[in-house]
């Protein structure tokens, strides 16, 4: 019986070229300095950190990763982008209720 939960990360997404074997993965994580993120490419290569997502399809295509992975990767980097925004909402100050008097 196969672990469907097996490597099932949700802060990265692999990545394949056009002949379907993983060229790495993508990854978006909360940056140092607040309200900021880190896209990084890591490869069996080693890891990049790039500034845009522009900047990050431009490497895919030049690594011969299709244009329906790059739409899945697109896909990706919005929902957790989404998501990271989401976490860094400040929250709503609590108002405190004083008793009438």
């Amino acid at each position: 019986m196969k672990d469907e939960n097996k490597n099932k990360f949700i802060s990265s997404k692999d990545v394949k070229d056009k002949n379907g074997n993983i060229l790495g993965a993508v990854c978006v994580a909360p940056a140092k300095e607040i309200g900021k993120r880190d896209i990084l490419l890591m490869e069996n290569s080693g890891t990049q950190s790039v500034r845009s997502i522009t900047e990050l399809i431009n490497m895919l295509s030049k690594k011969d990763v299709s244009l329906e992975e790059r739409k899945l990767v697109l896909d990706f980097l919005s929902e957790r982008l989404r998501t990271l925004e989401k976490g860094m909402l400040p929250d709503k100050p609590k108002t405190s209720k004083k008793p009438k008097k």
